[in-house]
């Protein structure tokens, strides 16, 4: 036992970008998906191209980023951590002037918030971009997404330490223009933890032939029994009088409060009415008889 090591829990270290190669090929995939998602509201079949993979820190991609973007925030189970995605606000509002005819570019004075019409679009497009981006993980693993928040400004937004190691994923956006746009997916690395892209969705599998294993009778049995052990808080509520704050500061001791206590009472455990009754005396006690399981 000499070879015993104390281990920090959540203090792992990172995986290698060796073992992140799976996100090229994950890129690819979803920069075609990226072109289906645009062209209806583009009104064009838009260049989409998948940039290297790049292994930074949180406070490098953060200087990186404009004053003034779409970011919506998501966590991708089993990936740990906040995954961040980046939608340029100039390409949000190319896409809402060439959905609505218009021809673009547009020239817009600085400004720090969407118009009403850009708010939906950025939450249509964010999540279609997120469904497409679960599916082609699917071949790494299952992941499930869920929306956190979303932000105009990377600043305000609380993502994680600037410290932070993360790898970004960026797609080039290109409508026929001069210029193109940037959409990015920033994951931190940390989070990969556990993932093993290399094995091509072991992970996934392992989890899926659990789920086929027969339950253990044993442990069943052996956690009903501890079930039954547990002591939850049971009450019962005589009545409920109301005042007005001006009555409530005038009392003094030896005021009455007039009361109506109802023929039927709950018997609450926890927060949730689990009966009805009647409170009476028995064997010279106060009593509550159940009359009705709720």
């Amino acid at each position: 036992m000499n070879d015993v090591q104390p281990y920090a829990l959540g203090g792992g270290t990172a995986p290698p970008a060796a073992r992140l190669a799976g996100l090229e090929k994950l890129g690819d995939r979803l920069a075609r998906r990226l072109r289906a998602i645009i062209e209806p509201y583009g009104g064009c079949r838009p260049a989409v191209t998948a940039r290297p993979i790049e292994d930074s820190l949180f406070m490098m991609w953060d200087a990186s980023v404009p004053a003034f973007v779409s970011l919506s925030l998501y966590r991708l189970h089993p990936i740990k951590g906040t995954v961040a995605l980046r939608i340029d606000a100039d390409l949000v509002s190319l896409l809402v002037d060439r959905f609505y005819g218009g021809h673009g570019p547009r020239i817009v004075a600085a400004r720090r918030e969407f118009t009403p019409t850009e708010h939906r679009l950025v939450g249509r497009l964010s999540g279609q971009i997120v469904a497409a981006l679960a599916e082609c993980w699917a071949e790494i693993a299952s992941v499930e997404p869920m929306l956190l928040a979303r932000e105009t400004n990377v600043g305000r937004a609380e993502v994680m330490a600037g410290e932070a190691e993360v790898v970004v994923q960026g797609f080039d956006i290109n409508l026929g223009e001069k210029d193109g746009r940037l959409i990015e997916i920033v994951y931190p690395k940390a989070g990969f933890a556990g993932l093993d892209s290399a094995a091509g969705g072991s992970d996934a599998g392992a989890i899926q032939r659990a789920e086929l294993l027969p339950p253990d009778p044993a442990w069943q049995a052996g956690l009903a029994a501890r079930l039954d052990d547990v002591r939850l808080p049971a009450r019962t509520v005589l009545a409920r009088p109301n005042l007005k704050m001006s009555e409530l500061l005038a009392l003094q001791p030896g005021d009455v409060i007039p009361i109506h206590i109802a023929r039927h009472l709950p018997l609450l455990v926890g927060e949730r009415v689990f009966a009805h009754g009647t409170v009476g005396e028995q064997d010279g006690s106060v009593a509550f008889m159940i009359e009705k399981l709720a």
